[in-house]
């Protein structure tokens, strides 16, 4: 007969070694879970296992007539300061080495319950649970290790690397954007466009990340080939410089078809009776046209650096985001929204504005700025007989969110960063609509009145907005 006050010393005993075999492992986890995505899917799942360990050795011991005691949780942590900080690289292998340790414990911890339980003739269901959490705890381990050989250089790490790279395969994706960029991968345009949709309606708020994750880790070969595809600069989360590309390549694809097909309706003009070619070549030509504003207003300027272009399209009122610096690497980095009538009809102002504050800001700030003009909705048009502010700023919210998200994505990793966002007239309502859907979106928020719009290189305007962007005045 088993002495059981014996067995209950023993149980006992091994419990009170290796209860904590997974808490260093889910503090480590919870110290990046503010990066989100899969990364916070993962913190709660090894939370979980480690509360299932907890309750499986306190049915161990209970069995023996002992009393269990309760384990304490482990408390979550605080994301650091500002939009663009990052996570440490230094986590990760240390995380997997608390997985794979943890793994090899628990599981001469099961081997031990499970003689102890079936010498006393007890199911060893405790047992077996445990054994299945160091099997999943040495399958993390090395997933994690694995993830590790595929992750750039560096100390510190964007936080979309964490979100949808290391922990991706935990992330959840009810808007279907993983088999997108699959298919983006494999050179399918269609999965751009769809890719566009889900991100202009933010039905994905960590599309940005996802994207930015994907393309780090996609091969050169992979990469060279996504570039060339239509409207593939559009997506945000891609670095700066890759956008820039993409989008100057497809301005100058879309610039030559749409040369093409304005002498085709022109000449079928001429002989063809056909009500509807007047009307078509009218739509080639507007297109055209604003294709040729924004080769002009994304031309390099002496004395500041390259715009970048960082999206556009020429259908409806048009759409147009440049930045004067490079967002990915400023120290500050703004957002310009503006209001009514904008769209490619105001590019130069819009463009201007953004230009003039760079020069104004980088003077005062001494420190890496970037100033982005952001047209990337359709404003309300007073001219039309349609004003629908509200509706128009609840739709360019949601796309600016998600543009703001993309920044912060391809962002490179910084304590000291910060973003600003800018609301100029009807802008500035848009502006709160993407906050108030979006806690924590920029560092700090300006809002314009409509006449404080008219800038120009020496006005009071433009330099008390410098100011507040640089942090040295009240907002």
């Amino acid at each position: 007969m088993v002495d059981q006050t014996a067995s209950l010393e023993r149980v006992t005993a091994i419990a009170a070694e290796h209860h904590t075999a997974l808490d260093q492992a889910t503090r480590l986890v919870h110290a990046i879970a503010w990066t989100g995505g899969g990364a916070s899917a993962f913190a709660e799942l090894l939370t979980e296992q480690r509360t299932t360990l907890h309750a499986a050795l306190s049915e161990s011991i209970s069995l023996f007539s002992g009393t269990p005691e309760l384990a304490a949780g482990i408390p979550r942590l605080p994301r650091p300061k500002g939009a663009f900080a990052g996570f440490s690289r230094n986590v990760l292998p240390t995380l997997a080495g608390e997985l794979c340790a943890a793994s090899r414990n628990l599981e001469e911890m099961a081997v031990f319950l499970s003689q102890e339980l079936s010498a006393a003739g007890m199911s060893d269901r405790p047992a077996r649970v445990i054994a299945d959490i160091a099997f999943w705890s040495g399958e993390q381990a090395r997933d994690i290790r694995a993830r590790l050989v595929e992750l750039p250089p560096g100390e510190t790490l964007p936080a979309a690397l964490a979100a949808y790279g290391v922990f991706g395969a935990h992330a959840g994706d009810e808007a279907g954007a993983g088999p997108l960029l699959t298919r983006v991968a494999a050179g399918d345009p269609a999965a751009v466009d769809a890719l566009l949709g889900l991100q202009h309606r933010c039905a994905s708020p960590g599309l940005g990340a996802r994207v930015g994750a994907w393309w780090t880790l996609q091969r050169p070969a992979v990469q060279a080939t996504s570039l060339g595809l239509p409207a593939f600069g559009g997506l945000h989360g891609l670095p700066a410089v890759v956008r820039d590309s993409a989008n100057r390549e497809f301005l100058r694809v879309e610039h030559g078809l749409l040369t093409h097909d304005l002498h085709r309706l022109g000449a079928s003009v001429m002989w063809q009776s056909d009500r509807d070619l007047p009307r078509s070549w009218d739509r080639v030509n507007i297109q055209l046209k604003r294709l040729e504003t924004i080769k002009s207003v994304t031309a390099p300027v002496p004395g500041y650096p390259d715009p970048m272009l960082l999206g556009f399209d020429v259908s409806g009122q048009g759409r147009l985001t440049v930045s004067w610096g490079d967002p990915d690497t400023a120290q500050t980095t703004v957002i310009f929204v503006h209001g009514l009538n904008t769209g490619l009809a105001g590019a130069t102002t819009s463009v201007t504005r953004a230009q003039l504050l760079w020069r104004q800001a980088s003077t005062m700030a001494g420190t890496p700025v970037a100033c982005v003009t952001w047209d990337g909705y359709d404003t309300p048009l007073v001219d039309f007989g349609a004003f629908t502010p509200d509706r128009n700023a609840a739709l360019g919210g949601q796309a600016l969110t998600a543009f703001c998200l993309g920044l912060r994505a391809a962002h490179t990793p910084s304590a000291t960063a910060r973003s600003v966002l800018i609301g100029h007239g009807d802008g500035a309502l848009t502006v709160h609509r993407a906050l108030a859907g979006w806690a924590g979106l920029a560092d700090d928020v300006i809002l314009l009145e409509q006449g404080d719009g008219d800038w120009r290189p020496e006005s009071a305007a433009l330099r008390d907005v410098a100011t507040i962007v640089n942090g040295s005045a009240p907002r």
